[in-house]
């Protein structure tokens, strides 16, 4: 991480971003790990379709880890 001036915000490296995850559907139990940044489908495929919430837990679908 670079030092930036005491006015900017420091300098964040994306490749160095905590992955995404997130619940599918009706399902909040299974916590899926995200695609990308800007994509919010699981990396397994799961609920095509559905809408994906973002969480701060832990990934737990064995599809994903």
């Amino acid at each position: 991480m670079e030092v930036a001036a005491p006015d900017q915000p420091p300098y964040e490296d994306p490749s160095h971003a905590a992955p995404r995850r997130g619940t599918v559907g009706e399902d909040v139990l299974r916590v899926h790990e995200l695609i990308g940044t800007d994509d919010p489908r699981p990396r397994c495929g799961a609920g095509k379709g559905e809408t994906v919430d973002e969480w701060l837990r832990a990934v737990n679908c064995p599809d994903c880890r």
